[in-house]
């Protein structure tokens, strides 16, 4: 799944969702997904295709508000096995932050 499918998914909940960060500040909730890290591999030489870690990140005012949008995500990704990372209260934001992870698989054309 390459990114911009993930972003379009993301913008079926009806939020705000950027990649990495927004540009200027923005009202609870939201969505940040970014790549976490890749791993490359083949066979016989040819790198074929490209392991990604992805990372979303929702950002809400109060738990139970946010528990009905987490539904969604784990709804929009149950075609991949997600993983929810937990959930964090960020005090100086007066904001929680729930993460899920996932890996995805992309394949590397040729040019």
């Amino acid at each position: 799944m390459e990114l911009n499918e993930i972003s379009k998914k993301l913008e079926t909940i009806g939020i705000p969702v950027a990649y990495l960060k927004f540009t200027k500040p923005q009202k609870l909730p939201f969505i940040v997904f970014f790549e976490s890290g890749t791993e490359i591999e083949g066979a016989d030489s040819l790198n074929l295709y490209r392991r990604v870690d992805i990372n979303i990140e929702l950002y809400s005012d109060s738990k139970p508000k946010g528990i009905k949008i987490e539904r969604k995500i784990e709804s929009l990704f149950s075609d991949t096995p997600i993983h929810k990372d937990g959930d964090v209260y960020l005090p100086d934001e007066e904001m929680y932050m729930t993460s899920f992870s996932f890996e995805t698989i992309q394949s590397i054309e040729e040019d």
